[in-house]
């Protein structure tokens, strides 16, 4: 029995590094996209994409996002993730330093990605092709494992 979903909402966030968001813009047709993510201690979620991506078009008209994070590999009708709502922005020149330190500083649970963020990062300062964006959340929830029934629970992190 779980017994702090708060505790278990930062656990996912922790031992995951793929978030599914979905964005939508001009009143088109919503967009999901996975994305690498890394967090600070406000539990702010930050990726990098290129501007041109259909999820960033899209964030350029609307702020709002929706997001999934959970471990794809869990076993069928046990599985346990966050939704979240919030809203998104690209970073600004003065967070910059704030967000390289967050993405590029933190371990990711899978794989060794160490050099392919190293290359990320150089072509972000090269060429200028990525942005780093930044989440928001204003709430998230959480399916309840202690519910019988499919339950999503609002946690605070």
């Amino acid at each position: 029995m779980v017994t702090s979903l708060n505790k278990l909402a930062k656990e996912i966030i922790e031992q995951n590094q793929y978030m599914t968001m979905g964005t939508s813009g001009d009143g088109k047709n919503p967009w999901v996209s996975p994305v690498v993510y890394a967090y600070d201690g406000d539990w702010n979620f930050y990726f990098i994409s290129i501007p041109d991506s259909r999820h960033c078009l899209n964030m350029r008209t609307d702020r709002n996002i929706a997001l999934a994070i959970f471990d794809s590999r869990q076993k069928l009708g046990e599985g346990i993730g966050l939704q979240i709502e919030g809203s998104v922005s690209e970073v600004k020149l003065t967070e910059l330093p704030k967000a390289a330190l967050v993405y590029f500083k933190r371990k990711y649970p899978f794989g060794k990605m160490r050099h392919a963020f190293a290359a990320a990062f150089k072509n972000f300062l090269n060429d200028k092709l990525y942005r780093f964006y930044k989440i928001t959340p204003s709430k998230i929830w959480i399916n309840d494992p202690n519910s019988k029934i499919d339950v999503r629970v609002e946690v605070k992190l």
